[in-house]
C-alpha cells in the first residue's frame, strides 16, 4: 500500500541522492548525540562513519555495550560513547550531556529516538499506567532531552526527532495514546524551533522499521511491509545537511524523495506546510488569539 504523498517520487529504500558518503552531505568532524540508540534499529551508522564522535544514551548497559562494540569495529576513526540514560529521569540526562560536553566538546546534532509505544487496546480496556506512559516518554522525556541538550549545544546545531506518520491520520483502532502522545511530541518540537531560531529543527517519520516496539504492533494484528533501515539513515544525514534548510520546522517522510522536496522548497520554507494546526480557515489570518476586545 502506497500512502499519500506531497511528491512524485516515493521510497522504500535508499537512493543515490541521499548517499551519506557523498562529500555533500559530509558529517566530519560533527559530534552526534542520539536517545534510544541501544536497542532495535537506529539512523546511526552514516553518521559514524563521518562524524568525530557518536554519543548513544539508553537504558539498558548490555545493548548500549554491544552496539558501541560494533560500531567502534566498523568505524575505527570515530569516538562511539554510551551513557546509560532514561530520558524521563531529567537528572540523569543533565549530567549524561553535561559529560559529553566534557569529553568531546559541544554537540552539533541530536537525533532524538527515543520512544514508547503502549499497549494496544481500547481506551476503557487500556492499563493507565500504560497508556499514559506514552506521554512520560514521548511528551515529558522529549522535553527533558531538549531542556538538557540546549546548555551543551552548538549555536547552530540540528535536531532531528524521530517521530511517525501515525500522527498524520485520523482515527486509528487502539491507537489513543501513541497517536496523541506522538502528535504532542512533534508540536512540542515546533516549539522548539520557534524558541531557538538558530538550530535547525525537524520531525521525521522514518518508515515502518523492524524495532523492539514493533512486536506490540504485530501482536495486535496489525502488519505492514517493512522499509529498509538504510531509508531513513540516509534520509537523516541529508536533513542535517545545508540542503535542507529549506525544511527548518516542518515534519516530513523518510520516504519523499529529497529532489521532488527541493522542487518545492518555495512553497514549503516560510509557510505553514507541514506544520500541525487549523490550516486553511478563511480568515485565520484575521483572527485574533487574545481575547475579544472590549466595544
Amino acid at each position: 500500500m502506497e500512502w499519500p504523498s506531497p511528491v512524485k517520487n516515493y521510497h522504500r529504500d535508499t537512493y543515490p541522492a541521499i548517499n551519506p558518503t557523498s562529500p555533500r552531505l559530509s558529517t566530519s568532524g560533527k559530534n552526534v548525540v542520539i536517545t534510544g540508540g541501544g536497542s532495535g534499529k537506529s539512523p546511526r551508522t552514516p553518521f559514524v562513519s563521518g562524524a568525530a564522535s557518536f554519543s548513544i544514551l539508553g537504558r539498558t548497559e548490555t545493548t548500549l555495550i554491544e552496539t558501541k562494540n560494533k560500531l567502534e569495529t566498523d568505524y575505527p576513526k570515530t569516538r562511539v560513547y554510551t551513557y546509560i540514560a532514561d530520558i524521563v529521569d531529567k537528572v540523569a540526562l543533565v549530567t549524561a550531556f553535561e559529560s559529553i560536553k566534557s569529553v568531546v566538546g559541544e554537540v552539533h546534532i541530536l537525533i532524538a529516538n527515543a520512544g514508547y509505544l503502549p499497549a494496544i487496546k481500547t481506551i476503557v480496556g487500556s492499563d493507565l499506567k500504560d497508556w499514559y506512559n506514552g506521554f512520560e516518554v514521548n511528551v515529558r522525556g522529549n522535553f527533558n532531552v531538549v531542556i538538557a541538550f540546549v546548555p551543551v549545544a552548538e549555536k547552530d546545531a540540528s535536531i532531528v526527532n524521530i517521530s511517525t506518520r501515525v500522527t498524520h491520520l485520523g482515527y486509528l483502532p487502539g491507537y489513543s495514546a501513541y497517536h496523541t502522545s506522538k502528535l504532542a511530541s512533534a508540536k512540542f518540537f515546533e516549539y522548539v524551533h520557534h524558541k531557538y531560531p538558530d538550530f535547525f529543527v525537524l520531525n521525521v517519520h522514518p518508515g515502518v522499521i523492524g524495532a523492539t516496539m514493533d512486536a506490540k504492533t504485530v501482536e495486535s494484528g496489525t502488519e505492514l511491509p517493512y522499509d529498509e533501515i538504510e531509508l531513513p539513515a540516509d534520509f537523516v544525514v541529508w536533513a542535517v545537511s545545508p540542503e535542507a534548510n529549506f525544511l527548518n520546522g516542518k515534519f516530513v517522510w523518510a520516504h519523499w524523495d529529497i529532489e521532488d522536496l527541493q522542487a518545492m522548497s518555495q512553497k514549503i520554507e516560510g509557510t505553514e506546510k507541514f506544520t500541525f494546526g487549523l490550516l486553511g480557515w478563511d480568515g485565520l489570518e484575521e483572527t485574533s488569539l487574545g481575547p475579544p476586545r472590549q466595544a
